[in-house]
């Protein structure tokens, strides 16, 4: 039976390997971490971690087998990151953090005017896949965001993910232009309000 529960920091080690290793081959993690790059990747990984634990907006299944990792997107610009992007940068070099501000930038040029959740991250642990783990962890934050009435928006640049959002809900699919980069695709889920009855929207603070 699968448990899926909020990810807290005891669980970075596991969310990190899981993260690394489910990215190999990805083409926006090798465009931004650069192919064969575990370092760099892992150092990604645990910036993008961390402040969202810090948040309580991951989820995870299985104590890290696999893990969604949300932002609720409110225009309030977040605070407390300062310690983790000079840890980044440190780890990762100039080279990554520039591909990875290049890549963010072009993402930011289609983000929608009205709140909604972000889902930035979805891994499953190769070991793991195959067993609905991804479609656990995805559900608390699609609640959440039915809750509040909210869209939720994804990016990918591997084509053959937009079959399996499509199947939850995310079709309306837009082309972002990465400088230098993938094809990448900057895609929507509408609201689904009143269908349900939805738990109390998660409201994490910086």
């Amino acid at each position: 039976m699968t448990t899926v529960r909020v990810g807290t920091m005891a669980d970075l080690d596991a969310v990190v390997e899981t993260v690394a290793l489910a990215f190999v081959g990805d083409p926006a993690w090798d465009y931004m971490c650069g192919p064969g790059n575990d370092v760099a990747a892992r150092a990604f990984a645990t910036l993008l971690y961390v402040g969202r634990a810090r948040r309580g907006t991951v989820w995870i299944a299985d104590d890290g087998a696999a893990v969604s990792m949300w932002d609720r997107v409110d225009g309030v610009p977040l605070t407390g990151m300062d310690d983790l992007w000079h840890d980044f940068v440190a780890a990762a070099g100039r080279d990554v953090v520039d591909r990875v501000e290049a890549y963010d930038a072009a993402i930011k040029t289609l983000k929608p005017s009205a709140p909604f959740w972000y889902l930035g991250v979805l891994a499953t642990h190769p070991d793991h896949q195959g067993r609905g783990l991804a479609t656990a962890v995805l559900a608390p934050g699609l609640a959440n965001a039915d809750a509040e009435g909210w869209d939720a928006w994804l990016e990918t640049s591997k084509p053959g993910n937009k079959d399996f959002y499509a199947g939850r809900g995310f079709t309306d699919v837009h082309p972002v232009e990465i400088p230098d980069g993938p094809p990448t695709w900057w895609i929507r889920r509408p609201a689904r309000v009143g269908l349900v009855p939805r738990p109390a929207p998660v409201r994490p603070t910086a």
